[in-house]
């Protein structure tokens, strides 16, 4: 069975050195959402094989989710339609939330109850990255 083994921390934002302010950052937002849904993929289909270690790594994984919400606010500086900069800020306060919420089903081994706070997160990714598109939605 696999493991899960979130990878190299996404906080270190290794290989993107040269990217500019803001790129960094949305790289790093991007691969941990991919984590987060792997991650859930994992609790959702294989609930009874996870180790105690592995329910360790997910709470230390929700650290790094939460830290994408530091790196969101970055990139929602460069927002400049407000109620769209609103909308992004209130995606990022209830992200952070909603991982702090995480803590509680990964102690208690939880599975279903950490898969649908994955789900509610996900969520949250794709309505802070739908902010960030410039093009009307009539388009």
């Amino acid at each position: 069975s696999a493991t899960l083994a979130p990878l190299p921390s996404a906080a270190a934002g290794l290989g993107e050195g040269g990217l500019p302010e803001g790129a960094a950052q949305f790289s790093r937002v991007i691969k941990v959402r991919a984590q987060l849904k792997s991650v859930a993929k994992r609790v959702t289909e294989q609930p009874d094989d996870i180790t105690k270690e592995e329910w360790d790594k997910i709470d230390d994984f929700l650290r790094t989710v939460y830290s994408a919400g530091n790196d969101m606010k970055v990139i929602s500086k460069g927002i400049f339609d407000p109620s769209k900069k609103e909308k992004a800020d209130e995606d990022i306060k209830l992200l952070q939330k909603v991982v702090q919420a995480a803590q509680k089903p990964v102690a208690q081994k939880d599975a279903k109850g950490f898969s649908a706070i994955a789900t509610k997160a996900d969520g949250l990714f794709e309505d802070f990255l739908d902010q960030l598109r410039d093009v009307p939605d009539e388009l």
